[in-house]
């Protein structure tokens, strides 16, 4: 009996240090186009806003499910924001998130490179920001409160929304672009239906660390 728990023990650890020997770790980083939708019920209040340039950056680890399908959870530091400017006024909203997407790859082998097809959701927490700008010819700098309390915070902490995206894989660099569509409404003020959220195209380049 002992002999029968001890080979199925040793069986275990086999096919558990295989699936993890799959797995493919890397890092990535790139550029953040960001923008936010502000509106309720009868109006759309962020029609002249603009994207604002941010980063992001983490690590990533790729699991394999089939040769061309594999799924891939990534930490990500992540800076989204938007720009607001009119005549006397010019402000920039940036708020730093701790990002976790989650996307599933479909790869397609073409000559020398696979061309990748992601798709998958993402959780975010905001960790700080920052409201900054003039008006008037004043210079302010303000921080933006995070949390659910609606006459003293300025945005919900938590984000989520989905990812779509495309890129290329050429040996262990991935070059790739996504757009992530915020689904969470982050605003603490929802009377008349108001309701906000991010919206981010994304351009990444990646390493996988071990890839043959």
């Amino acid at each position: 009996m002992k002999k029968g728990i001890s080979l199925f023990s040793l069986l275990l650890l086999f096919v558990t240090v295989q699936s993890f020997a799959q797995v493919k770790f890397g890092v990535k980083a790139g550029l953040n186009l960001s923008n936010m939708t502000e509106k309720d019920d009868a109006h759309t209040y962020s029609n002249n806003y603009k994207m604002k340039t941010g980063f992001h950056l983490g690590v990533t680890a790729e699991f394999p499910v089939s040769e061309f399908f594999s799924f891939e959870p990534a930490l990500l530091y992540s800076i989204k924001g938007y720009m607001d400017k009119d005549i006397d006024y010019k402000a920039t909203a940036s708020v730093n998130y701790f990002e976790i997407p989650m996307n599933a790859i479909y790869k397609i082998n073409l000559v020398g490179t696979k061309m990748l097809i992601s798709a998958g959701p993402y959780v975010g927490f905001a960790l700080s920001g920052k409201y900054k700008g003039t008006e008037h010819g004043i210079d302010f700098d303000e921080s933006i409160n995070i949390g659910n309390d609606e006459d003293n915070d300025d945005i919900k902490a938590l984000d989520y929304g989905l990812n779509i995206g495309v890129g290329a894989e050429i040996k262990q660099i991935t070059v790739s672009i996504q757009y992530g569509l915020g689904l969470a409404n982050l605003s603490n003020y929802t009377e008349e239906g108001y309701r906000s959220s991010n919206k981010v195209i994304g351009i990444s380049v990646g390493y996988k660390f071990g890839k043959k």
